[in-house]
């Protein structure tokens, strides 16, 4: 069978494959010089049609070439300079000789024929149709339907007795345009196809080597040294550059289609290329050739005939096929016929014969796959990219930043470029588009990788001349990694307020005697947007729910942990409390820190910050108090919370870790120092776990957090509908994040509740309009804190802000807008803080006094921004991007301007003497060209001119000399004037150096009072504040009581037709029970209700008012919350033993000032089971803990259990039954708190409501009544029984005599025919307590 017709790319190398990488950055194309002898490709092409070709000049689209040499060229031979009619099997120095023509008439016609292709060197079948008598040439049909007119006697044919059918492939182009299809270097192959004949070109294309390599590198070189990238072409010239080329470049674009084929045609294509011009020109190939001479010389529009592609055909053997899926699920579709043959050739160590950087095999335990052992001959990419197989390589090449390899694909998919000419996968963008770019893939979860250039093409050669060096590359380094925790700028962050963090997490071994006790954990957590450090240790139970807690809280993006070392309960833990983070292993030790090296590290970085503050200007100040003096043993440079931490020895060890982790990954960022130097470092907030009564704040676990909806909702883990979407009324971003902090950790002590409640109360009332000016003052502000982190780690020269990196965008002026952003951002807080500061005449509040004074918690920073004022004009800085600073501001500039201002002095004091020398007032100093103090002496006085005067130029009547002292001057002036020129270069780095970085926090706290004063406008119904109250003695019973409470979140205008019903809660106390044992009908309200009290507990201890006429609370340690069905299967955990893991925290963790929320404990098990479970963990809570809390159950029998015990109070969720179709229950929910317990659920009728059929609800009432009849009766008889104590004592009597009866059986202490009697006394015994009951 012949095989079907595989087609080529197309790609046409008209091109240098290494001049694809960059040709679009230059404005020029050269056209390259042809041959003296025209290819023996074109030996049919007539005399006149090659002088034709070669002389003519025409213009086109790639440019024109000013002569054509005669000397031999390497390049490929171009379509601008002549036309070949027929491409040939033999490419060699001399004409081949036609074959024999052999003479075919109408006798062939309707046989089967195979021609052969020798460009494709493949046959193809097809059928005669008919035969041209005048033509003598035979139309032939195909079998993919194209016809094609041939002399068969020219032809290499074979006759085929039978027609066989089988399965082709064909290519449908995607753009309709045809492209021409080129050979590089021997196989030259141009190819026209009839004008009225649609299809393609077939042409067979050997592959080029077009890896980035060495040679290739040195021609993109090339091309940047002649002004390819370097040109001045503005970056808008780039989306034009792009649709060029892919323009020109779409044979790429085509989609492979399987079709059958029958004895009789073929299926239908898709699209209009039905026809197809062949690879030989026939009858219209004159009219033709004079048709693309009209337009242009046959550049690179060709007919619309098109071209006939044969494919490369795949790999077959397993290793190239595994290579080709090492590079990434980008490869696919288009992408996958285009690069898949040469990527699974060419990159062979990617599949069965990768290894890493040290040779080892994936199977081996060391195996590292972030590298791979990388084969001679591949350089400066390759080099990278072996070194980072894990991420995304953006690699500088002039004005823009290149994908190359598995990197195009993904900037394809993700970023939406364009790949580039040629047969490598190349794509790339202009550098104004780096934060953009960089941002999509980081908030994908890329790493992404930046190289920049260290070098500029005359650096390079600067450095061939001098040092003999060899290289043709201009040198690249690595400046940046940027991943979801090191993004600092870019669109989504500015607009998203919520911090990225970043969490290395340390676990260290259990020291006390029982090792399954629990957990020790050391965290870091660091959002590098904002400097931000939070460091800690602590420990943790076998649940690692401190841990969860955590987690929960922060939600961070990324993770550093040690490969191998976390115990699997740990590991758990990350995967489930997280949202995807990106995961970082490091090496233990050796790039995971302990806490010796992390302290060396430290040490040795804050030595150097103290050491540069010493040697730096004396106007520099110290900021965030980095200590300027080393002290004993080093921990003097340290700041205070890593001092501490040292100083605790093992109890600091794990978070000395956890931070050494941090900064070995923030070192590969360039971020390590910069974040350090500028740090606002805070101790880990307490868990909780553990000596509870000694922590500042309230807390809230995971399971808390989760299912109180404080941050995410249930439905889509957005923030709508949730307490922080209820209270933000923040305007600034760091007021937002304060907000949450302050969420997650409510106060407890009841002293800092008061006073946060006087703070917000003061803001209200008359106070509330200026409160609101300010607030308006602070909505115009930017992101204070991060663009702040911005400028003083822009100040650092290093990373990408290194000042041998070469960029083409002013990134000094953009520093410069940055810096004079934060200065007027500074000025607008301290003119609001100003403004609000009058409410101080008429609050008693200590926090709004403290947060509005000047010099006691606000910082003053008038002088501050008076000073920058004087030092500079802000607006023309703004606009020029340079900083000119005023007399007396910067010494370093005053001494250049100094020397500036004395050598023009003396050039002046020069011209006079001159001038008295020569006798002439005339002779005067003028400026030509680049020389400048030309001493311009009359001709008349030419013979006074002393030899030693140098002679410059001259005009009519004129002579110009440099004198000694003159030329001696200007090296002091030019001298002076560099370093003028330095100094303004680095005067933004220094005014930096000396801008204190304000207390953000306090105008962030100021925010979140403001917004909790007008949260409370937004409730529904009446609002009240707390009344908190404190411990008086230890055996004070903790309450709590609120009178209508609302629900902060639920409104009525989200409910519907309903309204919100408010109840009376009391809890705790002296006078009410503990504990609320809540029964009541499905869907009564009972989940709200513990939910409602569980925000009200919220809300009160973080200082805001609380939806309820009148709210008493005595502080709550911890909220447990128990509610919904849930499982943890990717942890092997069942709904069930989900349900009672988190129970056995709380029966663990939970002290006398917690509140527990316990919604159906015991749903997930049998009826017998779950029941006795969830009697045993009330009594736990009543009698041992004895905590206030709320015990939702369907479990009616709990509720006669506890019906007599004084710490439970029996309540239910009111409604109302009545009669519906079918002598079925209408149930209408009052959603009213009332005493006592409810006898029903009444299930069915929910069933009714969720719009089960009416026959099955028929069945399930008569079913529900039947067994209520078997089972119910005598519960409830027994109800009203149990309050007679004589029945009691008679159950209770009865009880023990069937006890002893069995007893004695078993121990055969009496008479078969005794027990037998006593048996049958007890039977009619019970049968009379029946009747009774």
């Amino acid at each position: 069978m012949t095989p079907s017709r595989r087609q080529t790319s197309g790609r046409s190398p008209l091109v240098n494959p290494q001049r694809q990488i960059t040709s679009f950055f230059s404005k020029t194309s050269s056209c390259p010089s042809p041959s003296s002898s025209p290819s023996p490709a074109l030996y049919k092409q007539s005399p006149k049609m090659i002088s034709k070709s070669v002389t003519e000049k025409p213009e086109s689209k790639l440019g024109s070439c000013p002569s054509l040499s005669p000397g031999p060229s390497p390049t490929t031979p171009s379509p601008l300079q002549y036309k070949p009619k027929k491409p040939l099997l033999v490419i060699g120095a001399s004409p081949v000789n036609p074959p024999e023509k052999k003479s075919y008439g109408e006798d062939v016609v309707g046989r089967r024929i195979k021609i052969y292709w020798p460009l494709d060197k493949s046959w193809y079948e097809g059928s005669v149709k008919l035969f041209d008598k005048d033509a003598n040439k035979h139309l032939v049909e195909y079998d993919d339907a194209e016809e094609e007119l041939l002399d068969l006697g020219r032809e290499k044919i074979e006759w085929v007795e039978k027609s066989v059918k089988k399965k082709f492939k064909r290519l449908r182009r995607a753009s309709p345009e045809s492209k021409e299809a080129m050979v590089e270097n021997d196989d030259v192959d141009i190819v026209k196809g009839e004008e009225d004949v649609k299809g393609f070109k077939r042409s067979r294309q050997r592959g080029a080597k077009v890896s980035v390599d060495d040679e290739e590198m040195e021609n993109v070189e090339e091309s940047e040294q002649n002004g390819g990238v370097d040109d001045d072409s503005s970056d808008e010239d780039w989306g034009k550059n792009i649709e060029d080329e892919v323009v020109e470049d779409g044979m790429d674009d085509m989609d492979l289609e399987e079709e059958d084929e029958d004895e009789g045609g073929v299926t239908p294509l898709k699209g209009k290329h039905r026809g197809s011009g062949k690879r030989k020109v026939r009858e219209r190939e004159k009219r033709e050739s004079a048709t693309n001479s009209k337009n242009g010389g046959g550049g690179p529009h060709v007919s619309k005939g098109g071209v006939k592609i044969s494919l490369v055909k795949p790999p077959t053997n397993v290793e190239s096929g595994k290579a080709s899926n090492n590079l990434g699920n980008a490869l696919m579709g288009d992408a996958a016929e285009r690069f898949g043959m040469r990527e699974a050739e060419k990159f062979r160590f990617l599949g069965e014969e990768r290894r890493d950087a040290k040779r080892r095999r994936p199977g081996d335990a060391n195996y590292d796959s972030r590298t791979i052992y990388l084969p001679p001959d591949f350089r400066q990419w390759w080099e990278f990219k072996s070194q980072h197989m894990d991420k995304v390589l953006f690699f500088k090449m002039g004005k823009f930043y290149e994908l190359f390899e598995m990197d195009a694909h993904l900037g394809v998919k993700e970023l939406d470029l364009q790949y580039m000419k040629g047969d490598q996968p190349h794509c790339g963008f202009p550098e104004r588009n780096f934060s953009m770019n960089v941002e999509k893939l980081a908030r994908k979860g890329y790493r992404v990788l930046v190289i920049e250039q260290t070098e500029t093409p005359e650096q390079l050669e600067l450095r061939r001349r001098e040092q003999g060096s060899k290289d043709k590359v201009v040198k690249r380094e690595i400046c940046a990694v940027v991943t979801k925790g090191t993004l600092t700028e870019g669109e989504m962050l500015s607009a998203n307020p919520d911090a990225s963090y970043l969490m290395a997490i340390a676990e260290g071994c259990q020291t006390r005697a029982n090792q399954n006790a629990g957990h020790i954990f050391g965290v870091c957590v660091v959002d590098v947007a904002t400097s931000r450090v939070i460091i800690g240790q602590f420990g943790d139970d076998t649940e690692c729910s401190a841990l969860c807690c955590l987690l929960s809280e922060l939600r961070p993006v990324e993770l550093v942990k040690p490969a191998k070392q976390l115990s699997p309960e740990t590991e758990s833990t990350l995967l489930r409390h997280t949202r995807n983070p990106l995961v970082n292993e490091l090496v233990p030790l050796l790039e995971f820190w302990d806490a010796g090296k992390t302290v060396h590290e430290v040490k040795s970085i804050y030595s150097r910050i103290v050491q540069q503050s010493i040697s730096g200007s004396s106007n520099e100040v110290n900021l965030h108090g980095t200590p300027t003096e080393i002290g004993e043993n080093g921990l003097g440079c340290l700041p205070d919370v890593l001092s501490e931490l040292v100083r605790a020895g093992e109890n600091g060890s794990c978070a000395l870790s956890a931070l050494g982790a941090t900064l070995f990954y923030l070192k590969q960022a360039f971020l390590d120092e910069t974040l350090l130097r500028f740090a606002k470092f805070e101790l880990l907030p307490c868990s909780g776990f553990g000596n509870i009564v000694s922590k500042p704040y309230m807390v809230l676990d995971a399971a808390a957090l989760e299912n109180l909806e404080i941050f995410e909702n249930s439905r889509n883990g957005d923030s709508s509908g949730t307490l922080y979407n209820q209270l933000n009324h923040c305007v600034t971003a760091f007021g937002k994040r304060l907000l949450k902090a302050w969420l997650a950790r409510p106060l407890y002590h009841p002293e800092s509740i008061r006073e946060r409640q006087d703070a917000v109360a003061g803001l209200r009332g008359t106070n509330l309009s200026l409160a609101l000016e300010f607030r308006k003052a602070l909505s115009r502000l930017p992101d204070m804190d991060r663009l702040l982190a911005r400028v003083f780690a822009s100040s650092e020269a290093n990373g990408r802000n290194a000042n041998k990196v070469v960029l083409y965008e002013d990134a000094a002026k953009k520093q410069l807008q940055e810096f004079i952003s934060a200065l007027r951002g500074c000025e607008m807080m301290a003119e609001a803080c100003s403004l609000l500061s009058v409410i101080l005449e008429n609050v008693e509040s200590r926090v709004l006094h403290h947060l509005l004074t000047p010099g006691n918690g606000l910082p003053d920073i008038h002088s501050v921004i008076r000073h920058f004022k004087d030092a500079f004009d802000w607006v023309e800085a703004d606009n020029s991007g340079r900083v000119i600073p005023h007399e007396a501001v910067d010494m370093e500039y005053d001494s250049a301007c100094k020397k500036i201002k004395e050598a023009e002095s003396s050039l002046k004091k020069h011209l006079k003497e001159q001038r008295k020398l020569l006798g002439d007032a005339s002779v005067t100093y003028v400026t030509v060209g680049k020389e400048a103090y030309l001493l311009e002496v009359p001709e008349s006085l030419r013979g006074s001119i002393p030899r030693d005067y140098e002679l410059r130029s001259s005009r009519k009547g004129f002579f110009r000399y440099w004198t000694p002292s003159i030329k001696k001057l200007l090296g002091e002036l030019s001298q002076a004037e560099s370093e003028k020129e330095s100094m303004l270069k680095s005067i933004l780095q220094r005014l930096i150096g000396r801008f204190i970085w304000p207390e953000l926090a306090l105008n962030a706290e100021l925010d979140v009072l403001i917004s909790l004063a007008i949260a409370s406008d937004y409730y529904e119904g009446p609002t009240c504040r707390p009344i908190i109250l404190g411990s008086s003695s230890p055996d004070e019973v903790p309450c709590f009581s609120a009178k209508d409470l609302g629900h902060p979140v639920l409104r009525n205008d989200s409910l519907g037709k309903g309204t919100f019903v408010p109840n009376d809660i009391s809890i705790g106390g002296s006078v009410h029970p503990s504990f609320i044992l809540l029964t009541g009908p499905n869907m009564g309200g009972k989940s709200t209700l513990l939910r409602q009290v569980c925000l009200a507990v919220t809300l009160a201890q973080i200082g805001a008012d609380v939806p309820a006429e009148s709210f008493e609370l005595s502080p709550v340690d911890q909220i447990f919350v128990r509610m919904g069905a849930k499982d943890h299967i990717m942890a092997g955990q069942s709904t069930f033993l989900t349900e009672l893991s988190e129970t056995a925290l709380m029966l663990s963790s939970a002290t006398r000032n917690s509140l527990v929320a316990l919604d159906e404990l015991g749903r997930g098990t049998s009826t017998s089971d779950g029941q006795a479970i969830a009697e045993s963990v009330l009594q736990h809570f009543v009698h041992k803990v004895q905590c206030r809390g709320l015990f939702s159950t369907h479990y009616h029998r709990l509720a006669v259990d506890f019906q007599k015990n004084p710490k439970v109070s029996l309540c239910h969720m009111a409604c109302r039954v009545g009669n519906g179709v079918g002598d079925m229950e209408e149930v209408t929910f009052l959603y009213r708190l009332t005493a006592g317990a409810c006898p029903k659920s009444y299930g069915v009728n929910v069933a009714r409501l969720a719009g089960l059929p009416d026959s099955l609800l028929r069945k399930a009432a008569s079913k529900s009544r039947e067994f209520e009849s078997k089972y119910g009766k005598h519960w409830k008889k027994l109800e009203v029984n149990l309050s007679d104590q004589s029945w009691v004592d008679e159950m209770v009597e009865f009880v023990r005599k069937f006890v002893d009866i069995a007893t004695n059986s078993s121990c055969h202490e009496s008479p078969e025919s005794t027990v037998t009697t006593s048996l049958t006394k007890l039977q009619h015994r019970a049968q009379m307590l029946l009747l009774l009951s």
